[in-house]
């Protein structure tokens, strides 16, 4: 005989709010590296850094510091950024979409 045979685990996801903290942490990250680039050639400009971290509820946080001393912002890194948070924030919008279309296609059974 096999192991004993179990129903399924149900673990409490909230998908929505996973996908909506994807897209919120992808827009302050785009908002930080739009702020660097605009202040490009400001002399004396101490650029800012948006550090995304996982959750423990799910999903991920962005949160914004400057740098301490004056230092020139490195335009390539910004648009290696850019490109990684617009990416970021499609998957998450993709999430969500599918998210919504899996409660409709619930509601529907249910009626």
């Amino acid at each position: 005989m096999g192991p004993e045979r179990r129903g399924p685990i149900h673990l409490p996801m909230d998908t929505m709010g996973i996908a909506l903290s994807g897209m919120r942490s992808a827009s302050t990250r785009i908002a930080v590296s739009a702020h660097n680039v605009a202040n490009l050639l400001t002399e004396g400009f101490r650029p800012q850094r948006a550090t995304q971290s996982a959750q423990a509820s799910g999903g991920s946080q962005a949160l914004v510091s400057t740098a301490d001393q004056p230092e020139s912002v490195d335009l390539d890194r910004e648009i290696v950024g850019q490109i990684e948070a617009k990416t970021q924030f499609k998957a998450s919008l993709r999430v969500l979409s599918a998210e919504a279309e899996m409660r409709g296609s619930l509601l529907d059974i249910l009626a």
